[in-house]
């Protein structure tokens, strides 16, 4: 999962942060994540701390992504690997994850925004 146990890069520490901000307001234990997960309660905690390990495998983020539901590219983007186009997430990652939004209903709300967006941001 990583691979070296070495002093943290400032990409996983800002993963560490992001990844725990992200549990913690899912309401997760460690121990669901790992339900959820291949990944153990050590190795999550290690992660969270973002300063055991100097990097992250492909494997590991996939299992974080699918764990909170969240894409892959949103976990990228707060490492700083990908750029963003704000700080924000999306429309239907935001809905996703702070509401549990179906979706169905995230799908309704992109129409609503869009029927917005044009009347209001010309």
């Amino acid at each position: 999962m990583g691979r070296k146990k070495q002093a943290n890069s400032p990409q996983m520490a800002a993963l560490g942060k992001y990844l725990k901000m992200l549990r913690e307001e899912l309401g997760l234990s460690m121990h669901e994540v790992s339900r959820r997960s291949a990944l153990t309660p050590s190795y999550i905690s290690k992660v969270e701390a973002g300063n055991v390990f100097k990097t992250i495998s492909a494997h590991a983020l996939m299992e974080f992504s699918r764990a909170y539901n969240i894409p892959i590219q949103i976990i990228l983007e707060r490492m700083g690997l990908m750029e963003q186009d704000d700080e924000l997430p999306g429309l239907t990652s935001y809905l996703k994850l702070k509401y549990k939004a179906p979706l169905r209903a995230v799908q309704e709300m992109e129409i609503a925004w869009a029927i917005i967006r044009e009347k209001y941001m010309k």
